[in-house]
């Protein structure tokens, strides 16, 4: 049942994660599909952005956080699931990986103009562009390191604050508080003292 429960929770946290689909991204899903040059084109530039490697990035991101959630999901006794458990999902993350890329080719296809995609990928090209792609992850990890001490003390004072305005706006029993500081406190890490 544990493992059920951790299915639908990352689920969830993906989808949370994903967040709501933008009136953007509903109207490219009515949007009439892209044209095969224009895909080709979109199809380049998410190659010479380095697509593949975020894609990778994102999916590390993703498999960490699900490892986490599994950690303190399961009970002590099925522990022993663990591994083969994110094993199993991660195979069949990974499985659909081109369907990702693809769908990440639709999305640039579907919001620029074929211009705009020559030139993106033109400046992508450029050396400009290419000494970017190639700072990039450093620029990516320098970020998130400059952000969390600000993230941290953020997520620090939130804790009561929002449990306290979500059961004054939904009207919570002293259970459903006790419920809601409790996975608060669990998915919000203390700082270290």
């Amino acid at each position: 049942m544990a493992i059920i429960r951790f299915l639908g929770g990352a689920v969830l946290a993906a989808a949370i994660a994903g967040g709501a689909p933008t009136a953007t991204a509903i109207a490219a899903d009515a949007a009439p599909s892209p044209s095969p040059e224009k895909m080709a084109l979109a199809r380049q530039l998410v190659e010479a952005s380095g697509g593949a490697n975020q894609l990778k990035a994102v999916l590390q991101t993703l498999f960490r956080g699900m490892s986490a959630n599994v950690d303190t999901s399961l009970p002590a006794d099925q522990k022993r699931l663990r591994d083969a458990l994110i094993e199993r999902i991660q195979t069949r993350i990974v499985a659909v990986s081109p369907e990702l890329m693809e769908s990440t080719v639709r999305v640039y296809a579907q919001n620029l103009t074929d211009q705009e995609l020559r030139d993106y990928l033109a400046w992508l090209q450029s050396d400009s562009g290419r000494a970017l792609m190639r700072k990039l992850p450093q620029i990516t990890g320098d970020s998130v390191r400059e952000m969390a001490p600000v993230l941290n003390q953020v997520t620090q004072g939130i804790r009561q604050d929002v449990v306290d305005e979500v059961c004054a706006q939904a009207k919570c029993t002293a259970h459903d508080k006790e419920v809601l500081a409790a996975m608060i406190n669990k998915s919000v890490p203390k700082r270290p003292g």
